[in-house]
């Protein structure tokens, strides 16, 4: 008897996310939860529709989730969090489940570089016009999530979420920077656009979010000098001599 040939579904599912997307979305500590809860086979029954991924997750007991498959954070769990509409570590779990099932080609090292933290290169050198391109343009798309918010309470969330993404991306991108004067101009650039952005454009910044990548920057600037002691004076002399949160006062500070 001939074998039985099967067409492929068609109404399956590609995440639109990558791991590395799920990293910037969410703290360290609920990814390295969520991702304990993968490696356990805890994620079981994954399923895939033309709207998403569904998957019973075992925790305290098994909770029914869904998400998106655009957004990973868009979905549904019936766990306290998730009634709530925040963002679980279930969820998450089945984000990064269903990359490694349905989009296992893309999957990536897992950063294991803290990301809400400044970490210095160590690399004294110029950067690269190809460089500088690629982290101005990660800049941008870091700056896309830092915006103002007059939204109703029950979308505070899921902005919170966004101003960290921002951050999370930010540092990523700077943390690569090599040390040099065209690296510590695009951090003192970043840091006037955040102050101005802080003082003017009406984000909710009450969770600390910003204030403390301004900071993390600050702390990236010192560690560059701290690498190349003749950076000191010109960045020193590149800063802003007034800012609307009087950033300068801290300089070498933190």
């Amino acid at each position: 008897m001939k074998n039985k040939i099967f067409a492929k579904p068609t109404n399956v599912s590609k995440p639109k996310f990558t791991l590395f997307d799920i990293q910037m979305g969410v703290d360290d500590e609920e990814f390295k939860k969520s991702k304990e809860l993968f490696d356990s086979g805890k994620i079981k029954y994954i399923k895939s529709d033309t709207r998403g991924f569904s998957a019973i997750v075992s925790g305290t007991q098994d909770y029914i989730v869904s998400i998106s498959a655009n957004d990973f954070d868009r979905g549904y769990c019936d766990c306290y969090l998730g009634q709530k509409n925040i963002l679980c570590k279930h969820m998450i779990g089945l984000a990064i489940a269903s990359v490694f099932k349905y989009r296992s080609e893309d999957v990536t090292e897992v950063i294991t570089n803290p990301l809400e933290q400044a970490v210095c290169s160590g690399e004294v050198r110029d950067i690269t016009k190809e460089e500088t391109s690629i982290i101005k343009k990660e800049i941008r798309s870091a700056l896309m999530h830092i915006k103002s918010y007059d939204g109703p309470s029950k979308t505070w969330f899921a902005y919170q979420d966004s101003l960290l993404k921002g951050k999370r991306l930010m540092l990523y991108s700077l943390s690569n920077l090599p040390i040099c004067k065209t690296s510590a101009d695009m951090c003192i650039d970043v840091i006037k656009k955040l102050d101005d952005r802080l003082a003017t454009s009406g984000i909710d910044d009450s969770d600390g979010t910003i204030g403390d990548l301004v900071g993390q920057i600050m702390e990236l600037l010192s560690m560059s000098k701290d690498e190349d002691p003749n950076l000191k004076t010109y960045i020193i002399n590149k800063f802003p001599k007034k800012t609307n949160f009087e950033w300068e006062k801290e300089l070498f500070i933190i």
